[in-house]
């Protein structure tokens, strides 16, 4: 296997309920991807237009997936390429204009 670049793309979603969450390779094919409803999470959103943000990382392996988790005040995106942590990314409420349900 050969060392691959990928990058992390989160931005929220042309209906403002949920975040898209894809993770690409260097040619811009999408290796993995999972959307987040709010609802699912009991937020909802303010308004506003957060600006997508990107992580660039590199590895080595076979497979892609990714995690979410929520506590109260941000979800957490972890990229796991063959069960290890590659990349991670924590998007906090108020930065992204997110309320409360």
């Amino acid at each position: 296997m050969a060392l691959k670049t990928y990058t992390l793309h989160v931005e929220e979603s042309e209906t403002e309920d949920g975040l898209d969450v894809d993770v690409y390779d260097a040619d811009g094919t999408i290796e993995a991807s999972t959307w987040i409803g709010y609802e699912d999470y009991g937020v909802t959103s303010r308004g506003g237009d957060p600006e997508p943000t990107e992580t660039t990382f590199s590895a080595d392996v076979l497979t892609l997936d990714l995690q979410v988790e929520r506590d109260e005040a941000a979800f957490l995106i972890r990229v796991l390429g063959d069960a290890e942590i590659l990349a991670s990314k924590r998007l906090v409420d108020e930065a992204w204009g997110l309320a409360a349900r």
